[in-house]
């Protein structure tokens, strides 16, 4: 089979599929190197060495600053991924140990004392958001709809072709999964609503639909790179139900159980490389034409 004949596989939905599965199981398995980092690799220097994973991270955001679009988005992913898990997340760790947070018990699993402590970033997510919601070249599908909602004009945009995408998907990833992570605390609290409350019950469901029509309009990208960041808040959102489910009982949470669940654990990972493997492969540009139907979304987000 000649290069030619292969990428010609790298149609829709192929992009779309290949692009949630890289996202969605990273969110799993983020949780697993998370665990093993604190408990088997590094239980006496973990912090160190969430440093140095942090400094990596951003290290691949500075190498992808002027690649080519595919290996800038997978870099930018991988990069902001690896800085929410080092550094953002082992300073909520650092912080819960220094003044002793103990976990609670909120539905069939503890929150461990770290996510207690994230809800207090929330004024500084919102707060930092600002400077992306009130930025012209935003680009988020979410503030361009709220902007028109709202009557706001932020200015015209820039031409695309010079932004920093490899910036830009970190700083996604990153605030995407910072904004669900308060929003799911928010509505786990006890003294707010509860995981037994209608609003919580309310939200899977409201996720669950949001993710299937984000999903469907992923359906129809031809190209990886802006699939990857379609599928960014897609798979994040479908997570969600994921985190909601293990909250009420209904799902083992096999990540943070590596020594039960070695042999599923590994398949994932084998997967995880897999899939990020035939995307580095995907071509560039758009091998087979082939519009979305009416009413369906180009691939250009």
């Amino acid at each position: 089979m000649s290069t030619q004949d292969f990428k010609k596989y790298y149609q829709a939905p192929l992009p779309a599929i290949l692009a949630l599965l890289i996202v969605y199981v990273w969110q799993g398995l983020g949780h697993t190197v998370m665990y093993l980092m604190e408990h088997r690799w590094f239980p006496n220097s973990v912090f160190l060495a969430a440093f140095l994973l942090g400094i990596l991270g951003a290290v691949l955001v500075w190498v992808g600053r002027d690649k080519a679009e595919n290996a800038a988005t997978l870099l930018g992913f991988i990069g902001g991924s690896l800085i929410w898990l080092s550094w953002i997340e082992f300073s909520f760790v650092y912080v819960a140990d220094d003044v002793g947070v103990q976990p609670i018990r909120w539905g069939a699993k503890d929150t461990l004392p770290e996510y207690r402590i994230m809800v207090s970033s929330a004024g500084v997510m919102f707060a930092s958001l600002l400077f992306f919601f009130f930025n012209r070249d935003t680009r988020c599908n979410a503030f361009m709809w709220l902007h028109r909602r709202l009557g706001l004009n932020p200015g015209e945009k820039s031409p695309a072709a010079g932004r920093n995408l490899a910036s830009i998907v970190a700083m996604e990833t990153i605030y995407v999964t910072w904004f669900f992570y308060i929003y799911l605390l928010v509505i786990y609290n006890d003294r707010i609503f509860g995981t037994d409350h209608w609003v919580t019950a309310a939200s899977c469901g409201f996720f669950l639909i949001w993710a299937i029509y984000l999903g469907q309009r992923l359906w129809w990208f031809q190209r990886m790179a802006p699939a990857l960041r379609y599928a960014i808040p897609t798979a994040i959102i479908a997570w969600n139900v994921n985190e909601i489910l293990e909250k009420w009982g209904h799902l083992e949470e096999i990540w943070v159980k590596p020594g039960e669940y070695a042999f599923e654990l590994s398949v994932f990972a084998v997967a995880l490389i897999l899939t990020v493997g035939l995307a580095v492969l995907s071509p560039a540009r758009r091998v087979v034409k082939r519009e979305p139907p009416a009413g369906r979304p180009a691939d250009t987000p």
